[in-house]
């Protein structure tokens, strides 16, 4: 049988755990997108002669909300899985506290 302290502590290093998981991916991405700006080409636009094609406005328009929308849909998903673990964390306390209650 776990004891409350026990479960404390098990709650907090797995927080910790988590935490230090989230710190290192957004050290890693950050790092991606150091080398992602060091490979930007460089364009001398004196010597294209106007050869440089550069997307219209509306390719513009559409990518970014393309973008946009793929950002929304991530979203999305990690919303939903939360939302299942929040249903699930709830069927647990309202169980614990059932168990809990039962024993007094």
């Amino acid at each position: 049988m776990t004891t409350y302290t026990e479960f404390l502590e098990k709650a907090q290093a797995e927080f910790l755990n988590g935490l230090k998981q989230a710190q290192e991916l957004n050290l890693k991405t950050l790092a991606s997108f150091k080398d992602l700006a060091s490979a930007v080409p460089t364009v001398d636009a004196t010597e294209s002669n106007g050869t440089v094609k550069l997307p219209s406005p509306t390719e513009i328009v559409e990518r970014t909300f393309a973008f946009t929308n793929q950002i929304i849909e991530t979203r999305k998903q990690y919303i939903l899985k939360l939302a299942e673990m929040a249903d699930e964390t709830q069927k647990q306390i309202v169980d614990a506290a059932k168990r809990a209650s039962s024993k007094n």
